[in-house]
């Protein structure tokens, strides 16, 4: 059965008739981390930056006179700045332009970490009008380049968050060779790093490039060295990262025996931790499809831990990983000639709120009952009751298989003719 989880990336291609499982993320292969240009200019300013309790990594004079900024000046630039920000739009972006421009002029050489941050804002909406409105990439790529270019070489970790910000803006609007080359240069910046924040761009750099890649070698060769430089991270953040890319490099190696090793590589990592019960439970499925075409007795097992995960949770019905197992483990059991009476309790139980259980439980009721006599009239009566509905991305490829490894030519005929016809309502 091939269905999708909501809010989730890659699908899992079934190798029998299982639903597959999408995996969160911003994983598998991440979509590129670039600005989406809209009037939410705000968002363009404030996003991923987080300036407060920072100190600024320039020592600055001792003089009072030197050092102390007067309050008006301050308020003066949050004025100048709200006004520009009101006026970002098609019909005032010049006037904007100029009050951005007098706002970096002003605060270009300041040592102050809030201004700064307003240097930054001013720079990032003025290379959004120069893109937008005026159509001058050019000219935005040479603002992003004054921002790069002023902080790439701090050591102060919300600056260069800012030059990494600058970078991916400025990647949007390159072709892809030189927005490679600009994530290698990220990438290599901030691959030894041992602060959290910095190789989490590291990451989002890897990942970018991925995106980029032609060729399949290449984006495994990239999604190793993330793997490689992440293994023994204890952080949880930066745990759940690497994850992520193992199940992307899983997802493009699928079907074989590296790529069951990266499964249980996530099993192992994520058991301890409950919060990763649900990515546990995924590694479980996808793994469970791998298995199946040599041993689905085998993938019912797995499929069972997964039951098991969840099997005293109040409200383990929610959960579609439970829902996934209970009914892939009742069709498995068809092909298996196994008792399926502690699924069909479960189902019954747990799943019977969700609007493809029963068609698929009374589905594959039938089909087990054909196997010793005729079932036209309960087929009739399913197609009657189920007239609109579908089967949405069910491969009936097991099931096909099952019935041609029939002995018996009068059952294999019926049993047939039952599958073709529940096939109609595939979507």
């Amino acid at each position: 059965m091939l269905k999708n989880f909501s809010l989730l990336v890659v699908t899992i291609v079934s190798l029998f008739s299982m639903k597959s499982i999408y995996f969160n993320n911003d994983i598998k292969k991440s979509n590129t981390k670039e600005i989406r240009y809209s009037a939410n200019t705000k968002e363009i300013v404030e996003e991923d930056i987080n300036i407060d309790n920072i100190e600024p990594d320039i020592k600055v004079d001792n003089n009072k006179s030197n050092i102390i900024e007067k309050k008006s000046d301050i308020n003066d630039i949050e004025l100048l700045f709200k006004e520009a920000t009101n006026l970002t739009d098609e019909e005032h972006y010049k006037k904007a332009l100029e009050k951005y421009n007098h706002i970096i002029n002003k605060l270009k050489n300041s040592n102050n970490i809030k201004k700064l941050k307003r240097f930054v804002g001013a720079n990032f909406l003025k290379a959004y009008i120069y893109k937008t409105y005026l159509k001058d990439n050019e000219s935005a790529i040479k603002v992003y380049n004054n921002i790069i270019d002023k902080f790439k070489d701090s050591s102060n970790v919300e600056l260069l968050k800012f030059y990494a910000k600058a970078e991916k803006f400025k990647a949007t609007m390159l072709n892809r060779d030189e927005a490679i080359y600009i994530y290698d240069e990220i990438a290599d910046k901030f691959k030894e790093s041992s602060n959290i924040e910095l190789l989490k761009l590291y990451v989002n750099a890897q990942n970018a490039k991925a995106t980029l890649s032609i060729d399949e070698s290449d984006t495994i060769e990239i999604y190793d060295e993330i793997i490689d430089r992440l293994q023994d991270t204890k952080d949880m953040e930066l745990l759940k990262e690497l994850v992520d890319i193992e199940f992307s490099k899983a997802y493009l190696i699928n079907n074989s025996d590296e790529a069951i090793e990266l499964y249980d590589d996530i099993i192992q990592k994520l058991s301890p931790y409950s919060e990763f019960k649900d990515k546990v439970s995924d590694a479980l499925f996808a793994k469970s499809y791998i298995i199946a075409k040599e041993d689905k007795e085998a993938s019912m097992e797995i499929l069972d831990k997964i039951i098991d995960k969840y099997r005293d949770n109040k409200n383990r019905g929610s959960s579609q990983n439970f829902e996934y197992a209970v009914i892939n483990n009742i069709e498995l059991a068809l092909v298996t000639n196994r008792d399926d009476r502690e699924y069909r309790e479960l189902a019954n139980q747990s799943l019977l709120d969700i609007k493809d259980t029963k068609p698929q439980l009374e589905m594959l009721q039938i089909l087990k009952d054909a196997q010793d006599i005729n079932q036209d009239e309960a087929m009739e009566r399913w197609k009657d009751k189920y007239k609109n509905y579908k089967f949405d991305n069910w491969s009936f490829d097991t099931l096909k298989e099952w019935n041609n490894q029939m002995e018996d030519r009068e059952e294999r005929a019926r049993i047939k003719t039952y599958i073709n016809e529940f096939s109609k309502h595939s979507s």
